[in-house]
């Protein structure tokens, strides 16, 4: 089963310099949901240090960009969806964690994170937290 990679492990790579210890050994393909990179992206250039930026932005570059995968059709609508489904439910959920969720649900994936933002979608994703 493919597993998509969230902000919070691509912030921890920054930080960290890699992911790859983070990811499951038995798990198949893995990839970045385009609303996951562009998160990274929004968040690397708000470093006031230019290292910082310089950084962040040369691990996108590197190592990140070649696992962005796109966002399709089949993805908005499960967007609209899930974004519909949480409004009904008194709910709201930031853009980028609402399109990477859609992302996952639509193509039937796993979510590789390492923060709670998508506890409560347990039940709809598969979350990988190492």
């Amino acid at each position: 089963m493919p597993v998509a990679i969230d902000t919070s492990v691509l912030i921890h790579a920054e930080k960290a310099g890699d992911f790859e210890h983070l990811l499951p050994d038995n798990e198949g393909i893995f990839y970045i949901p385009v609303h996951a990179a562009a998160e990274f992206l929004v968040g690397a250039h708000l470093p006031k240090s230019a290292p910082l930026r310089e950084r962040a932005r040369s691990l996108y570059e590197n190592k990140f960009k070649l696992l962005v995968d796109l966002f399709d059709e089949e993805d908005a609508a499960q967007l609209a969806l899930l974004i519909s489904e949480l409004r009904k439910a008194g709910q709201t959920m930031g853009f980028f964690d609402a399109a990477i969720a859609a992302t996952v649900m639509a193509r039937g994936d796993s979510l590789l994170c390492l923060d709670g933002d998508f506890d409560r979608l347990q039940g709809k994703i598969n979350l990988l937290k190492p």
